[in-house]
């Protein structure tokens, strides 16, 4: 009966993992790693709006020796990027009729839209802006502006369409060109198709990038790519890397293991069954619940296959404490202690879902439906296919469990009064060496190369925007404008102290009705009523008629005025992702920085009206470490809540000694990461949370048998035997995860590791006392 009622429920679960795992159901991007934050909603929007910006971007670079050889590399790199058919945009060269469309929709408003040096000239010496012109006429980039001067005499609408695009960048065949000390590079832009980027098109991604790169190094140039998709794809293949190490290394110790110990095939399938049907349940839960899963939840998920195991190692070591052993005999007496294991397992996973972090949260629901899979299919399956199963040896592991059990328990309680001393000052001393670190940018493993290249990159071309902005806020259009204008005031005393490379915020470029009006006020007064366009008009040799149509022109483009949406639709796509619109309440919008040298100047600007500053890692770490602190709370009070229920059920004594384990597993486990330098961080917190579980569930065994022993069962050696196994396969699961490249996996595997292996050494006290040496 309870053989169907398991195959009923994996029926159940392959039905509907036919429906969501035949979608895109796996999940990629580093964001997607990252918390809500706890800022307020329009700080979260702006955030995910920048984000987006820079999510689909890869800038590309081709370097040769000449610019010519740089624009034949890129114009073939352009081909190769086209066939692939990953990107929704290629930019090599410049968009000369967009632009030319651009500048035909806003000339209309020439009058009104000036820019703050042409205005600011006009105010104090109008006389000196005409003489610059004629100064610039009589120059040799006259030719360049001829056609202009003859539908704009004044070249007003020239001075301000060119600081639309204050980066003065050099420009050969229609390509941007750059050059440092030693090469050329020209410039080519990509936009992914799709921000959510699938695994097998992150691999055709670095598969590109390392082909180009291949192909122009073998002609003597050079290839630099960056943009937040190709941290993912490195991301995302280390991933890949450390599910395979993880999963095959735990699989390959496993068989060893179990081959080692029982002889025989069927432990190792009843094994292979268990973790199987774990994982598949895991899996289709977590895409039902979340609809995708993180690949870095694989790589949590692929440890798991050690714990998970633990129930059916359990159960069959416990037939070398029978001669005449019985499945459901042998299910009986240690079904106490594999419910509470479970239990204690399945609470260490549910501290994870009070995380902020949805990968997190992701690998407690993958490991909570695993583990209870994986016990329901030894409880309820097990008993019917163990079936005559019998031992006829005695396997090596066996003896050393005992010789193990039996020997090094009385060695410590023997050598206690030196060895505890020595116990404290090393756990005192490495925790006091502890210190947190709570960086947002640990979650991300990015090769050194790849860093060096963004960094080279932004000196060359600085167009890459940090994850810091600021939020300016109105009550309207115009207060927003004004608060806006103040803030922009200010950044651009710090570009000239060098503190900042460049900043963007729209009100640099397009200016509110009320100053447009003030605009052609300006004009009117200081060129047009004077007679000084007339006068100047004339001395550049144009007709009466001509001047004029200009005369008349501005006097019937008084009224005008163009709207913020109207200037939108000109904008390129960086400005437009700056404006967050209005609502019945305020208008929102952001402001950009570049090459940002010093933070810390930037947050006092948060004195000005209506002005937010946004730093996306500072924030995201602020939300490490106030989690950090929240979860040693929830520690405490998961070993608290673990205790009294033991307390409830054995006695306190009992409960005392049995949770003694767990907790000087974990004081080991964090002393060790003092005493090395690990990483702590929120991660390492949780992953003391597994270590109670484990640790739980190593020392109830043991408790179990010491009962079995007081009613003259001999089990305490097929328990060694099982607690050994399990802990070894375990050590492989969680301990194959330190030698992951992103340093919180590496430290969450390192913890678990240590406290795995210290609940191992301590757990054989629990049933000795000295009155037994």
């Amino acid at each position: 009966m309870t053989a169907w009622l398991w195959l009923l429920g994996m029926l159940i679960i392959g039905v509907l993992g036919s429906r969501v795992l035949t979608t895109d159901w796996l999940e990629t991007g580093f964001l997607a790693l990252l918390p809500v934050t706890e800022q307020k909603p329009e700080i979260a929007n702006a955030v995910q709006q920048h984000n987006e910006l820079l999510n689909r971007k890869v800038i590309w670079l081709t370097g040769a020796a000449s610019s010519q050889e740089a624009i034949t590399q890129a114009r073939q790199l352009k081909q190769q990027l086209q066939h692939s058919s990953l990107f929704s945009q290629l930019m090599l060269e410049v968009p000369m009729q967009q632009t030319a469309n651009n500048y035909q929709q806003l000339f209309p408003y020439r009058y009104q839209l000036l820019d703050a040096q042409t205005k600011l000239t006009l105010a104090h010496n109008p006389n000196e802006l005409l003489s610059q012109n004629l100064q610039t006429l009589y120059s040799p980039m006259a030719q360049m502006l001829a056609s202009d001067l003859e539908h704009d005499p004044l070249l007003l609408f020239s001075r301000y369409f060119n600081t639309q695009n204050p980066l003065k960048l050099n420009v050969e065949q229609g390509i941007v060109i750059l050059h440092d000390a030693n090469r050329f590079w020209a410039l080519l832009l990509t936009d992914l198709q799709d921000e959510h980027l699938q695994l097998d098109k992150l691999e055709t991604l670095l598969t590109l990038v390392n082909n180009a790169t291949a192909q122009i190094q073998a002609t003597g140039g050079e290839l630099m790519v960056t943009g937040m998709p190709l941290f993912t794809a490195y991301g995302a293949d280390s991933a890949k890397q450390e599910i395979s190490t993880v999963g095959v290394g735990s699989s390959v110790g496993i068989i060893v293991l179990l081959l080692l110990t029982f002889r025989s095939l069927r432990p190792l399938l009843l094994s292979s069954l268990a973790i199987g049907s774990g994982l598949f349940a895991a899996l289709v839960a977590s895409v039902l619940f979340f609809g995708k899963v993180h690949i870095i939840t694989l790589v949590f998920g692929a440890s798991l296959i050690g714990v998970a195991d633990d129930y059916a190692i359990h159960f069959m070591c416990d037939s070398f404490g029978a001669k005449e052993w019985q499945p459901r005999q042998g299910l009986r007496y240690i079904f106490s202690g594999l419910v509470i294991g479970l239990c204690t397992n399945l609470l260490s996973y549910v501290g994870l879902v009070f995380s902020p972090f949805p990968a997190l949260q992701e690998v407690a629901l993958f490991s909570a439906v695993g583990l209870l899979v994986a016990w329901l299919t030894v409880v309820l399956l097990f008993p019917l296919l163990l079936t005559g199963f019998r031992h006829t040896h005695e396997p090596i592991m066996l003896r050393v469990a005992r010789y193990w059990q039996q020997h090094w328990p009385i060695w410590l309680l023997k050598n206690r009064r030196w060895l505890i001393p020595i116990f404290i000052v090393f756990v005192v001393s490495g925790l006091w060496q502890l210190t947190p670190r709570d960086d947002v940018r640990l979650l991300q493993s990015a090769p050194a190369t790849l860093l060096n290249t963004a960094d080279k990159i932004k000196q060359l071309l600085p167009i890459s925007q940090e994850s810091q902005f600021f939020l300016v806020s109105g009550r309207d259009v115009n207060d927003w404008h004004h608060n806006e204008q103040q803030l922009l005031a200010r950044l651009k005393l710090f570009t000239q102290q060098h503190e900042l490379m460049a900043y963007q915020g729209i009100s640099d470029y397009w200016v509110n009705e009320q100053n447009q009006h003030s605009n052609y006020q300006l004009l009117s007064k200081t060129l047009y009523e004077s007679g000084l366009v007339k006068h100047y008009m004339t001395e550049l040799g144009f007709s009466k008629q001509a001047i004029n149509t200009e005369l008349k022109q501005f006097s019937t483009a008084k009224d005008k005025t163009i709207s913020l949406p109207e200037w939108l639709k000109t904008a390129d796509e960086a400005k437009q992702q700056l404006w967050l619109g209005c609502d019945e309440r305020r208008c929102l919008s952001m402001v950009s920085l570049t090459g940002v040298r010093d933070l810390s100047i930037f947050p006092t600007l948060q004195s000005l009206q209506g002005v937010t500053w946004v730093d996306q890692v500072d924030e995201l770490s602020s939300l490490f470490a106030r989690y950090r602190i929240r979860v040693s709370g929830l520690i405490i009070a998961a070993y608290m809540v673990v205790f009294i229920g033991l307390g409830l059920k054995f006695g306190w004594r009992n409960s005392l000694n049995i949770t003694a384990v767990p907790v000087v597993a974990a004081l080991v486990a964090l002393a060790t990461m003092g005493w090395f330098d690990q990483l702590f961080s929120l991660f390492n917190l949780f992953a003391l949370l597994l270590v109670l579980g484990i640790g739980v569930d190593d020392a109830i065994f043991f408790f179990m048998a010491d009962k079995a022993k007081q009613k003259d069962e001999d089990k305490r050696v097929s328990t060694s035997l099982a607690v050994t196994v399990s802990a070894l396969t375990t050590l492989l699961a969680f301990g194959l995860l330190a030698v992951s490249s992103t340093e919180i996996v590496h430290a969450f595997g390192f913890t678990v590791a240590v406290g795995i292996l210290t609940a191992l050494v301590f757990s054989p006290l629990i049933g000795y006392r000295t009155r037994d040496l």
